[in-house]
């Protein structure tokens, strides 16, 4: 199949693509997958790879291309991967595909590959985007006959129940959608601006670190402040780096946790008894405690700990009570989350080279306020645990906040508001994400789990806490296909005996 059949395939709501089911008639029956960023595309994938006759896959997406997101879009090469390339393949069943496949066409991508391999190698974000909009366009070309896959660039605004079966979606540009299946990956949402940075764009220098125009006009400023210290912080400041930038960095987050780079620290450890699971966030907080005390007198690094918790995560968010997982949440999260997730060597390089010129500050502060002062702009901060501000004087400021809203009830988008607002969903009760089962099937505000709605990834963060890794998510795409397989199964069967009685 070429290059020019696969894009006709994933045409923008080519109606000649949709063929109807032979003697009987009937439409195929039709799975709407509502985002088309990483999780959407690895699950069309592992649909795709099924190869099931007469199947409709429609992929809604605002963006023009699949499988990217906002994660994968950006075009800044400093850009990289928080894991190596080893570990995020995005077939479950090949985990060394996307090893080799950067090993084929590092030379497309100036990438140099050290003479052991790419399996440990950090890559810029979107290259990795590419190879997923790849894979896609190979599962397109082994298609079977009487199964088709479409993008419809708009997005939904309105999702309700039909009264003969299935979900009907209204889409932003007017086309409507009978679908039987429907499944909700979303991604994750902005969050709300802060307060203290709503003036209007033209009168301070505000940037974010994925909008490459205003990183360039931040590149020759003296200082800088960086609101996030995480993964955000440190791209803005690698693809400052990379840009020449030799003023100074302010970084403030609420906690002052820091983030750290990658580093190999060896083999997992047994911290965990699998027969003994902490059940509360004290426990756990203790366990990680006496784990860290016992490796360092044993001279090893702290950071075998995520690796050797990670088999666990699951179990211990599930096997936690509701006013648990809030207390983790409270207390605990963003020490998570700078411990969990870490930045890719390459890029922290440039953070510590910052450190080591005094160019790079960082305190656990929250901005109160920010305003022209002159030709430079006074920021007001208070530092954590303080009642009085300081002011420090900075020629721009980076919202490295990054996209993070999890709460569905704060979410401002017309789908989000509505299914809210129907009750086909409601908000998990630690307020990350929508209730589900483990397995993704939708729960409905009375309670009632849905037969044919379901989420993958970012929406079942209150589900699975670690739902949106990479990992986590090529495993949700393989279970929820098989999922989505036998709901259809189910389906074809009811239809088959309504032709009989």
């Amino acid at each position: 199949m070429t290059v020019a059949a696969i894009q006709k395939i994933i045409a923008d709501g080519n109606p000649g693509i949709v063929p109807e089911r032979g003697k009987e008639n009937r439409p195929d029956p039709v799975v709407l997958i509502i985002g088309g960023g990483y999780s959407g595309v690895a699950l069309a994938i592992r649909l795709l790879e099924q190869r099931r006759k007469h199947l409709r896959i429609v992929i809604a997406e605002p963006r023009s291309a699949l499988g990217c997101g906002q994660a994968y879009s950006t075009t800044e090469t400093a850009q990289l991967m928080n894991g190596p390339a080893g570990n995020f393949s995005i077939h479950p069943d090949n985990l060394t595909h996307l090893t080799e496949w950067v090993e084929r066409n590092a030379d497309r991508y100036d990438i140099v590959v050290p003479p052991g391999g790419a399996d440990n190698l950090f890559i810029p974000r979107g290259v990795f985007g590419h190879y997923v909009q790849e894979e896609l366009q190979e599962a397109i070309r082994a298609l079977d006959d009487g199964v088709t896959l479409q993008h419809w660039q708009s997005q939904v605004i309105r999702l309700d129940r039909r009264a003969n079966g299935g979900m009907a979606a209204e889409f932003a540009d007017s086309r409507t959608l009978h679908a039987d299946l429907v499944v909700l990956a979303t991604g994750v949402f902005p969050l709300a601006p802060d307060p203290a940075l709503a003036f209007p764009a033209s009168d301070l220098p505000l940037a974010t670190p994925w909008n490459a125009e205003k990183l360039d006009r931040l590149s020759t400023a003296r200082d800088i402040l960086i609101v996030g210290a995480s993964l955000s912080m440190v791209d803005t400041v690698a693809s400052l780096e990379a840009r020449g930038f030799t003023g100074r960095y302010h970084v403030i987050s609420r906690r002052g946790h820091l983030i750290q780079p990658v580093r190999a620290a060896g083999d997992p450890v047994d911290i965990v008894d699998p027969g003994a699971l902490p059940h509360t966030a004290r426990e756990l907080l203790a366990l990680v405690i006496h784990a860290r005390r016992k490796l360092l007198t044993e001279g090893r690094d702290w950071q075998v700990i995520p690796l050797s918790l990670r088999p666990f995560i699951l179990a211990l968010w599930q096997g936690a009570t509701t006013t648990e997982r809030l207390r983790f949440t409270r207390h605990l999260r963003s020490l998570w989350d700078v411990t969990v997730h870490r930045a890719a060597p390459p890029s922290y390089a440039a953070v510590e080279r910052a450190m080591q010129a005094g160019r790079f500050t960082a305190r656990a502060a929250r901005l109160v306020s920010a305003a022209r002062g002159g030709d430079r702009i006074e920021v007001s901060l208070r530092p954590r645990g303080q009642q009085e501000t300081v002011t420090i004087q900075v020629d721009g400021i980076v919202d490295a906040r990054g996209h993070q809203e999890h709460d569905w009830s704060r979410i401002k988008t017309s789908l989000i508001r509505h299914l809210l607002e129907n009750g086909l969903v409601r908000r998990h009760d630690t307020g990350f994400g929508i209730d589900a089962t483990i397995d993704g099937c939708v729960i409905d505000y009375s309670g009632i789990v849905h037969g044919d709605l379901f989420a993958i990834g970012h929406p079942l963060r209150g589900v699975a806490w670690e739902s949106s890794s990479l990992t986590e998510l090529r495993a949700q795409a393989q279970a929820l296909a098989e999922r989505l397989d036998a709901a259809l199964g189910m389906e074809e069967t009811d239809r088959h005996a309504s032709t009989l009685f």
